[in-house]
């Protein structure tokens, strides 16, 4: 979340007609993320989230938007997002899709702990569940192709170790690929800061903009790479312990599955050490804008790739 587009107060005061949320009061720029543009927005009915999509299409958005609105139908914690008076889910501003999203309470957390993995899992194992009967297909923007593609593109900035790490990563991507292990929607980017809690308990999942379709273990590959981690970038074998036994109090896992996981691990972290590569090397420019650091995955990813033949459970 960062703001790339800028508008004005007279702009969504007019964009505000599209909708029944009451008057504009105020707006503020959030800079947490890096994909799209995010206000914070008062009107006299309360707060929203108003998102402008940068990089993908007005039908692009629109699935995404479903999908959110589809599993907040079935009582999962998520936001829902605000139709237009034409009953629409979106509205174009200056040639972008926007939506304005329902701001759901509480906070993310900066530091983890076992209760709060243990949590995590079960709203992950719920998300995959409730997500079964969604029946429109979601693609995936960060597969193989993409990461492929990308470090073809990085060759020539990155450090030659750093390549390497790639090109390990890859291979083993591409033989996880041939095996047939249980997939579905998965929410791809399920960082803290996608997590909201409300007095020490999961209040919501947010940032729904990656999700598509994909093996189950890699969503879970994704938590345990950011809430089960320590400083060295080793996985924490007592968060881990929690965050699996909270998954698998409601979806147990099968043993292709806890075989491979290792292998979804190294997965998870060739995806963001490429994309935070890649935005540091070729950066948007935005007026508020939040750039990670890639060193952070590559000690998760070098940990990962030297300890793939390791039993995990």
């Amino acid at each position: 979340m960062s703001v790339y587009t800028k508008i004005s107060k007279d702009a969504l005061t007019e964009h505000l007609k599209n909708y029944s949320v009451g008057e504009f009061v105020s707006v503020d720029g959030i800079s947490d993320g890096i994909e799209n543009t995010n206000y914070l927005l008062h009107t006299s009915s309360g707060e929203y989230i108003f998102t402008i999509f940068e990089n993908i299409t007005g039908e692009q958005t629109r699935e995404y938007l479903k999908f959110m609105n589809y599993l907040q139908s079935r009582e999962f914690r998520c936001a829902h997002v605000e139709l237009t008076v034409n009953s629409d889910l979106l509205v174009l501003i200056k040639d972008k899709p926007s939506a304005i999203i329902q701001k759901l309470s509480g906070r993310s957390i900066t530091d983890t702990n076992t209760n709060y993995c243990n949590q995590v899992g079960k709203l992950l194992a719920d998300f995959h569940l409730k997500s079964q009967s969604y029946s429109a297909t979601l693609r995936n923007t960060r597969g193989l192709s993409w990461r492929e593609k990308t470090g073809d593109k990085l060759k020539n900035v990155v450090e030659v170790h750093q390549t390497g790490l790639i090109e390990s990563a890859l291979n083993l991507e591409r033989e996880m690929q041939i095996h047939d292990i249980p997939a579905g929607k998965i929410h791809a980017d399920l960082f803290r800061d996608n997590v909201l809690f409300l007095e020490g308990k999961v209040s919501g999942m947010i940032d729904f903009y990656y999700s598509c379709e994909g093996p189950l273990i890699y969503d879970m590959a994704v938590v345990v790479n950011d809430w089960c981690v320590r400083s060295d970038g080793k996985v924490d074998a007592e968060k881990f312990k929690s965050f699996i036994a909270g998954y698998e109090s409601l979806r147990p896992l099968n043993q292709d599955e806890k075989k491979l996981f290792s292998y979804a691990l190294v997965s998870a972290s060739l995806r963001f050490f490429l994309s935070r590569l890649h935005d540091l090397h070729f950066p948007k420019i935005g007026e508020m804008t939040h750039i990670k650091d890639p060193d952070v995955f590559e000690k998760i990813l070098t940990d990962r790739l030297n300890n793939v033949k390791e039993e995990i459970f």
